[in-house]
């Protein structure tokens, strides 16, 4: 199995301030967010390149002054772990891949910059809007895996009590380098940057269907918004499903409500050629903990995902597709 930090490393970065790393069993979870501030060295400053490759970032939990507590933290392929001057927690912080570039909200410059991590060199993003030109809850992987283009997603805010978008249109394709700029059709929602292209959905209820379930199209754009290929996803799976990196299956967590609450069956593989179910994955978790959200694929073999507990405790995992097993993310 190759490594699963080239896919998974961007959505880790945008996720971690959603989850809670616990043990899965014992007296109860220990409620952090990343490895403990207090284990090893504490994280130092990053004013340069980093000298090795980062995997993930995480937001600390810590409630004290120190820089720390009060910006996102890298950790690298060694372990080790640094803070950048203002990506503070709480805002956005975009990895790509192979964790050498991050996009983030510049606290000082009030606007989004790039930082390319091989260098240390860190400039404006080409596209002046405000902090809702990315919306880190719905669109996980937002960086393409050159880490060139930068997909922006319409920010959502309130207006008159109802959800309102801030774009005209659809989400914008930004080249970090040019600075260019694509805007992409109206109603398609970002899934996530692969190898095949920048997958994008557009969903639609259908009402009178059992169940008023969801129908999804997808479509597949180029870094230039040309189309590359199309597929639909079985209209009970559509929500929360997730591309494959050669988007050739799609994984998508299953339930079934029951009377007595809600059976979490694992997850279902379903192939975007025919719309035929592959097989389900059951995963190996203790009683009382299910799938929660499947956050990326860490490679063609596993999923990067949060699972949840009875008592609304949650954990970052790796889910192995070949048998279930579930293991905890190094």
């Amino acid at each position: 199995m190759r490594s699963p930090w080239p896919y998974a490393a961007g959505v880790l970065a945008l996720l971690a301030a959603a989850w809670v790393v616990a043990p899965l069993a014992g007296d109860g979870p220990e409620m952090i967010a990343g490895p403990p501030l207090t284990a090893g060295p504490g994280p130092r400053e990053l004013t340069g390149p980093a000298p090795s490759p980062i995997r993930y970032a995480y937001e600390p939990t810590c409630r004290d002054d120190s820089p720390g507590c009060e910006h996102w933290i890298l950790v690298s392929a060694r372990g080790e772990r640094w803070w950048l001057p203002h990506g503070l927690r709480g805002d956005v912080f975009v990895l790509s891949w192979g964790g050498t570039r991050a996009v983030h909200w510049h606290d000082k410059q009030a606007r989004y910059v790039v930082r390319d991590l091989t260098t240390g060199i860190t400039r404006p993003l080409p596209y002046g809007r405000g902090k809702d030109a990315l919306d880190p809850a719905g669109y996980p992987r937002l960086l393409s895996p050159d880490g060139r283009h930068l997909l922006l997603q319409p920010g959502r805010g309130k207006r008159h009590g109802e959800l309102s978008s801030s774009e005209p249109g659809g989400g914008i394709i930004v080249d970090v380098e040019r600075g260019t700029t694509r805007r992409l059709p109206r109603g398609e929602r970002g899934v996530a940057w692969t190898p095949a292209g920048l997958v994008l959905v557009t969903e639609k209820p259908e009402s009178d269907s059992p169940g008023h379930i969801t129908s999804a199209a997808y479509v597949i754009r180029s870094a230039t918004g040309g189309a590359v290929r199309r597929f639909t996803s079985p209209g009970n799976l559509a929500h929360r499903g997730l591309p494959s990196p050669a988007a050739d299956v799609i994984a998508s967590p299953a339930a079934e409500v029951a009377p007595d609450g809600v059976d979490h069956l694992g997850v279902v593989l379903t192939d975007t050629r025919t719309g035929r179910t592959v097989r389900t994955v059951v995963p190996r978790l203790p009683a009382g903990w299910w799938i929660d959200r499947i956050l990326s694929w860490a490679d063609d073999g596993a999923l990067a995902v949060t699972v949840r507990g009875s008592h609304h405790e949650r954990a970052l995992r790796l889910l192995d597709l070949a048998d279930g097993t579930v293991r905890p993310v190094a």
